[in-house]
């Protein structure tokens, strides 16, 4: 069950989706929700020291703390208003150091969500959502940042590739998948010869003792077609608002050079997606 749920807070922005998703996702629960706001350091080269006037460097300093209130400010509000237990936690600290204790702190939390990053919008939500996923030992849940609504699982796809993290991101979603009216298990296949898909009607077996009734859908492609594009074309014509996968199945070095259908779905993703690594 989930009874405790962490938030990154965004900063400089408008609109957290996160934030309100997380909010959303508290009240359906029942749970606890913690807001992590972080002001972030200037981690200045040894180098440029000399080239940066102190007065700039405290002004900067300044802005960041004032931005990490204003984000805590923002959260404690909704919560208020959504009736959802909370507290809010703050560091201070470079980006690095930042997201390492996000991630640690999170190994402490039932369910930990951040922001997708906005490719138009650079900030720190890149790398937080790399490490804890990386790092924490637990599911992850991903928000788009043009999310408009909260927490909702109408129709769920589970990606499965029969790996060690689509296995781990199936056991943790079990929660949701229990708040889900419909559950695909969605298979992306480059052998068409087999006629059943023994592996997904596995997949939906298991789920069956778990008494979820979940349908198995197998996608034959071929070897250049993209995983992740063939994902994301299920997810949008299923109308799908939850998707579960693993991530990162591959080491992290080969996802950033060539690619990777993490990095691909979390640079396109257009609903909530959960992942384990």
């Amino acid at each position: 069950m989930i009874r405790d749920i962490l938030v990154n807070l965004a900063q400089g922005v408008e609109k957290d989706a996160a934030l309100e998703y997380a909010v959303s996702l508290a009240k359906e629960f029942g749970a606890h929700l913690t807001g992590l706001s972080v002001a972030y350091e200037i981690d200045v080269p040894p180098f440029y020291m000399g080239a940066l006037p102190t007065d700039f460097i405290d002004a900067q300093v300044l802005e960041n703390q004032a931005s990490a209130e204003k984000a805590a400010e923002t959260f404690r509000a909704l919560a208020d208003a959504a009736g959802v237990p909370h507290e809010t936690r703050s560091i201070s600290a470079s980006l690095g150091v930042a997201a390492n204790s996000f991630a640690r702190m999170s190994r402490l939390f039932d369910l930990t969500v951040v922001g997708q990053p906005d490719p138009d919008k650079p900030g720190p939500e890149e790398v937080l959502a790399e490490t804890v996923l990386l790092e924490a030992g637990r599911s992850v849940l991903m928000v788009p940042y043009v999310q408009q609504k909260g927490f909702s699982a109408e129709h769920t796809v589970v990606a499965w590739d029969g790996g060690r993290a689509a296995a781990r991101a199936l056991a943790e979603a079990l929660p949701l998948l229990h708040r889900t009216k419909s559950v695909e298990i969605f298979r992306v296949v480059t052998d068409s010869t087999e006629e059943v898909d023994e592996e997904g009607l596995e997949v939906a077996r298991h789920l069956a003792r778990h008494n979820l009734d979940a349908k198995v859908r197998r996608l034959p492609v071929s070897g250049s077609e993209p995983i992740a594009s063939v994902i994301l074309n299920e997810v949008s014509d299923q109308g799908a608002d939850l998707v579960v996968m693993g991530g990162y199945g591959h080491s992290r070095l080969k996802e950033m050079v060539l690619g990777g259908v993490t990095r691909e779905i979390l640079s396109s993703m257009t609903v909530p997606v959960l992942m384990a690594h």
